[in-house]
């Protein structure tokens, strides 16, 4: 979480009275008049907070005018420059920063439960969370492969049953509820996850789609709009994707840690989140 910065103290007001003056006959007659007349300097403007999208707004500017393949381009081309690239062992750290709970500092929030449990208690156990891809790292059988595989733009804590549960499956709606995740439900080839969940995911995929394009020696990733992708580099269902993206608009935890992984960590973000409207334009 970015450190909270207190704003400077509010400066003392020196307030100057109006004087009114009325003519009578045989005088003058003053008297204060309400308002301030010069509040003098103004107090200093609170710091920005990272939480509310803290961020140079140049940084999107090459895509400025765009839509469409041409939009895409220029997207792809801005979240790949200049990026640092974390190894798998680093993502643990990170997500524990990401991911933290605001109201918990030693603990991280999980995806699909929206539950919080202590950022230590990470690994393999039933009990514990590992990190989710939310792009089923076997659409396109990269694996843990520095870069796709370790990009926290798509990495969340997910405990660990439930990350199971929900495997390699593409997301649609429908299925059965998940016992350990309610909210949550699955079929053969699909995963719906929560409502609370649903557009975090749609931004997750549709930055997978634009950052990976093969020109980088990773697959080439697609959204498109098939359940049941299996190992082809492409996963769906967009149509279903792109109307939980606007149901579920960017909230203030997906703002900040999108801040976070751009100020800490890889130096790139997600488009979708800052300008939400570009989905549509693409897809």
């Amino acid at each position: 979480m970015t450190p909270f910065q207190p704003s400077a103290p509010p400066r003392p007001r020196r307030t100057l009275r109006r004087v009114g003056v009325v003519l009578i006959s045989f005088g003058l007659v003053l008297w204060p008049a309400p308002g301030p007349l010069d509040p003098g300097p103004a107090a200093a403007a609170p710091a920005p907070r990272g939480d509310q999208g803290d961020y140079d707004e140049s940084y999107w500017e090459p895509a400025a005018g765009k839509r469409g393949a041409e939009l895409e381009a220029a997207l792809h081309e801005i979240i790949s420059t200049d990026v640092t690239v974390l190894g798998y062992g680093e993502v643990w750290d990170a997500l524990a920063v990401t991911d933290r709970d605001p109201d918990d500092p030693d603990n991280v929030i999980l995806l699909y439960q929206g539950t919080s449990v202590p950022a230590a208690s990470h690994g393999g156990d039933p009990d514990q969370w590992n990190r989710e891809h939310v792009w089923a790292k076997s659409h396109g059988d990269f694996g843990t492969t520095a870069g796709p595989g370790t990009d926290l733009h798509h990495l969340r804590p997910a405990d660990v049953t439930v990350n199971s549960d929900r495997g390699n499956l593409d997301f649609d709606e429908g299925g059965t509820e998940n016992d350990e995740a309610p909210g949550n439900y699955s079929d053969s080839d699909s995963w719906e996850p929560r409502a609370e969940d649903k557009g975090d995911v749609a931004r997750m995929i549709f930055y997978m789609s634009v950052r990976y394009d093969g020109g980088d020696g990773f697959p080439d990733l697609e959204v498109n709009d098939v359940a049941g992708n299996g190992s082809a580099p492409r996963h769906g269902r967009v149509s279903v994707l792109l109307r939980w993206h606007e149901q579920d608009p960017p909230s203030e935890a997906e703002r900040r840690r999108n801040d976070l992984i751009q100020q800490e960590f890889q130096g790139n973000r997600n488009p979708f989140i800052d300008h939400p409207e570009w989905a549509d334009s693409i897809w």
